[in-house]
């Protein structure tokens, strides 16, 4: 009744419709080939000797996959069980994780359940034997505690499968990671299964195309164990080499390396309460970085690190009237510049000479030290270097010298100007004539030995060490202990400096009494954001939260530091704390409680809780506190 309608023909010559040679998403989307490879077909590599599949890459022939289905073997869960397969940690290829859940039913549940323990009851009542009754009761314990969970809905249980896979495009360091990856979670309880015969099937498994989300291999769990396995809370140091730090809150290692390319300096700062493990960390930091190559100096105020030095073998420098040792002031050295250039930094040097010297006259009269006195002092410094004949340029440090009848035209080491020199020049200038009354008490002229140690010639050499370490704690208390203290990391500052392709860090412990003086301040500050140039790490220990950024060079410190470390806090200090760190909540309430050993870590844009976790013979070295090594049960802090 009806005719069909005749189709009508396009006119012209048959050709490819215009509108099918876009590409669209599937074209963009699809790789190149995929196959299924098994032994004995051939691949890129040769004939294969084992499954996997092989995907086109648009910029390496081919991407190798190897698909694992993971057996879960463990009575229980352990949160953060599976952070080493989330965060890649199997070598140098890719780990890729899925994980399948589905909800079961809570009455089928439920019905389950009863009849197991129904069953069980039976078999305990009939059982024989008191060691298989026991065994039996125990089972029965457990799956009514799972019962009365999930009948309140306490718990949910899920069916739970889990899938890696492994690949890369580089198929040597592929086989290794797949190696890495079975043997490492087979000590955890977690078997990784390859889906050999059906490794394609099994990689389509873990994407969102597939609709079964029970796979071949299953595990059935409750919430509690399904939220262990979930990525949550591995945020923290990115760091996959470096110092060992010590441990998370899940056991999970921290790793910490100060010059991570993802950090914008080295400097580290610490703060935290005194006996709370902040000098503890700053000693574990030192002993660890030793073997990897960074040389370290380290401005002990107290007694705190001779232990340390000892362990380490490396020699521990003490500043007193009756120590051997002594150091000058005056002491320059050669730096390295950015074009590789070098040259004495006799700028430098004369701010740091500068800075003692107000200090010391500020001792007893910071009046006096005008505008005028300070041009004035600047200038005799420059003056006692020029005479010298010491300037910028590194052969200028050295002279001529005659052994017998011959010239050594190698060159000896100048002697550096001293103290005394410069108070016989400002005693010579009208205007300086206070100032150096003042000054003298410093010098061999005073009659005081013990506030005359730095008006000498350095006699030790640090060179080549890896790591040494200046006691200041015999000096002054009032006033030449933080003298020491800023002369001795001024002296460690210019000795390392020399060296830009050596990794090196100076600690500076209780920092905060270099905050006290506005020229230690400004130089120590300084220190901080020139360090990078001459691959130093600066590191700054203080208790004093607040005292430390009471002046605008504290502020400085602490911008200029890539890494800060917080450990337990005073109540007083926890509100600036949490202002300056942009602490949660819940960050400040575990500083205000934090046990010994105990901190938070971050590193720009990386943060970590960490315990400080030594060997024996570490805390042997690093505690500060003879009563520990009694009760050496307890916490690793210092």
């Amino acid at each position: 009744m009806f005719k069909r309608r005749k189709q009508e023909s396009p006119p012209g010559k048959k050709q490819p419709s215009l509108f099918d040679g876009a590409a669209d998403w599937k074209d963009v989307l699809a790789p190149s080939v995929v196959r299924e490879v098994g032994p004995g077909v051939p691949s890129l590599k040769g004939k294969a000797t084992d499954y996997w599949v092989e995907i086109g890459s648009t910029v390496d022939f081919a991407r190798f996959f190897r698909v694992f289905y993971a057996a879960l073997t463990t009575g229980g869960t352990l949160a953060g069980m599976l952070n080493p397969l989330y965060t890649g940690d199997v070598g140098e290829a890719d780990c890729d994780v899925a994980l399948h859940l589905l909800p079961a039913d809570p009455t089928r549940t439920v019905w389950e359940l009863e009849r197991k323990i129904a069953q069980l009851e039976a078999e305990h009542a009939e059982e024989k034997s008191s060691a298989r009754r026991l065994a039996i009761q125990a089972k029965i314990e457990e799956l009514k505690q799972r019962y009365a969970a999930v009948r309140i809905a306490d718990q949910k249980v899920f069916f739970a499968s889990l899938q890696v896979a492994v690949s890369s495009t580089d198929f040597d360091a592929f086989r290794r990671a797949c190696n890495l990856a079975v043997k490492r979670f087979a000590g955890k309880g977690i078997h990784l299964r390859a889906a050999d015969t059906r490794q394609l099937q099994a990689l389509f498994e873990m994407t969102p195309l597939d609709l079964h989300p029970v796979k071949g291999i299953f595990r059935d769990m409750e919430s509690s164990n399904v939220a262990d396995l979930l990525p949550l809370g591995i945020g923290g140091l990115r760091h996959r080499a470096g110092v060992p730090l010590g441990v998370d809150p899940s056991g999970g290692l921290v790793l910490y390396d100060s010059w991570h390319p993802s950090l914008g300096n080295y400097n580290i700062v610490v703060f935290g309460r005194s006996g709370f493990g902040k000098s503890f960390l700053v000693k574990l930091l030192t002993a660890r970085s030793t073997p990897l190559g960074v040389r370290t100096a380290i401005i002990d105020p107290e007694h705190e690190y001779e232990n340390l030095m000892v362990g380490l073998g490396c020699p521990y420098i003490r500043l007193h009237p009756s120590s051997k040792h002594r150091l000058n002031i005056f002491d320059v050295d050669i730096v390295e510049e950015d074009d590789g250039s070098v040259k004495v930094d006799l700028d430098g040097a004369v701010q740091a000479v500068q800075a003692v010297v107000f200090r010391m006259i500020r001792v007893y009269d910071p009046s006096v030290l005008t505008g005028q006195v300070k041009v004035l002092v600047q200038e005799k410094i420059k003056e006692l270097y020029a005479r010298r004949g010491i300037t910028e340029d590194p052969g200028s440090l050295y002279e001529s010298s005659w052994e017998g009848d011959r010239l050594r035209v190698a060159g000896v080491p100048k002697r550096m100007p001293t103290l005394s020199e410069l108070h016989g020049l400002m005693e010579a200038t009208p205007e300086l004539e206070k100032a150096a009354q003042l000054l003298k008490p410093f010098t061999r002229k005073g009659g005081v030995a013990a506030q005359a140690i730095f008006d000498c010639e350095t006699n030790f050499d640090v060179k080549g060490l890896p790591a040494f370490a200046f006691s200041v704690a015999g000096l002054d208390e009032e006033i030449m202990k933080p003298l020491g203290l800023f002369i001795a990391t001024k002296w460690a500052w210019e000795k390392f400096g020399r060296d830009r392709r050596a990794k090196k860090r100076v600690v500076v412990d209780e920092a905060q009494t270099m905050m006290d003086t506005p020229e230690t301040a400004k130089w120590l500050e300084d220190c901080f954001r020139r360090a990078r140039k001459r691959n130093i790490s600066m590191c700054a220990g203080t208790q004093g939260f607040e005292v430390f950024l009471r002046v605008p060079q504290g502020l400085g410190i602490l911008k200029n530091s890539s890494t800060k470390v917080l450990m337990r806090q005073e109540p007083i200090d926890i509100q600036a704390v949490r202002e300056k760190f942009n602490l949660s909540e819940g960050e400040a309430g575990f500083l205000l409680k934090a046990p010994k050993g105990w901190g938070i870590i971050r590193a720009d844009n990386d943060a970590a809780i960490f315990f400080g976790k030594s060997t024996d013979e570490e805390y042997r070295w690093f505690t500060s506190d003879p009563n520990d090594i009694l009760k050496r049960g307890g916490p690793n802090a210092g």
